[in-house]
C-alpha cells in the first residue's frame, strides 16, 4: 500500500465565492455579508490547521476569532499583498506561534517558582494510560506520526496534504522557498514511511 493511499485525505475544499481581490474590496467597503462568508470558508481550515500548534481545541477557535476580529476592526486600512489564502494561514501561524512562545514561557516561570516553594504541591497527576496507545486503529497511528515530525515538515506537510496547498502558497504562507517545500515534504514523507512501514507494508 502507497502512503498516499495509507493517509486519510479531507474532502476537496470548496470553491471561493469570491476572488481574493473580491473579497478584500467588499470587506474594506464593510460588507458584512462578504466578511461572514469568508469567516465561513475559512474558518475550519486555520482552526484544523493551527490545532497541530496548540492542540488545544479551546484556544485554536479563540485564536481564529481573534484573527477575524482584528480584520473586520481593521478592515478600512486592511491590505492583502500576497493571496488571501496564504495571507490568512501566515497570520493564523503566527498567531499560534506566539501563543505557544508565551505559554511556554509562563510554563516555565511556574515551574521556576514551584522549584522554589513559591507554590503548594498536592501531588503528582496520575500517569496517563497507554492503553489508548496499545489499541489505536490506523488514524492514531497516523496523527502520531504527523506529530512526531518537526515543526517546519508538520506544517509544510498539513498545508500541503490536508489543506490542499500548493508548493507555492505554502512557501508565501511560511515564507520560504518552494525549494525548500519541497525539501521538508520530502523529509516528511520518508519519516512517514517509516513510522507507519506496519501499517503500509
Amino acid at each position: 500500500m502507497s502512503l498516499g493511499r495509507a493517509l486519510p485525505q479531507r474532502d476537496v475544499v470548496a470553491h471561493a465565492p469570491f476572488s481574493d481581490g473580491e473579497w478584500v474590496s467588499r470587506i474594506r467597503e464593510s460588507d458584512r455579508d462578504a466578511f461572514e462568508a469568508m469567516v465561513r470558508h475559512y474558518s475550519d481550515r486555520l482552526c484544523a490547521f493551527i490545532y497541530s500548534n496548540t492542540r488545544d481545541a479551546e484556544v485554536t477557535r479563540e485564536l481564529v476569532q481573534d484573527l477575524f476580529l482584528w480584520i473586520w476592526r481593521h478592515r478600512h486600512q486592511w491590505d492583502v499583498h500576497s493571496g488571501l489564502t496564504t495571507y490568512l494561514y501566515r497570520s493564523a501561524r503566527n498567531r499560534a506561534v506566539s501563543h505557544v512562545r508565551h505559554e511556554r514561557l509562563q510554563r516555565r516561570w511556574r515551574e521556576e517558582q514551584e522549584r522554589n516553594g513559591a507554590f503548594a504541591t498536592d501531588g503528582a497527576e496520575p500517569p496517563r494510560s497507554d492503553e489508548a496507545i496499545r489499541v489505536a486503529e490506523l488514524s492514531h497511528a497516523i496523527e502520531d506520526a504527523i506529530a512526531s515530525l518537526p515543526q517546519r515538515c508538520r506544517e509544510v506537510f498539513i498545508l500541503n496534504r490536508e489543506h490542499h496547498l500548493t508548493y507555492r502558497e505554502v512557501a508565501e504562507t511560511l515564507v520560504i522557498s518552494v525549494k525548500t517545500v519541497e525539501v521538508h515534504m520530502g523529509r516528511a514523507l520518508s519519516v512517514l514511511r517509516l513510522r507507519l512501514s506496519d501499517w503500509i507494508s
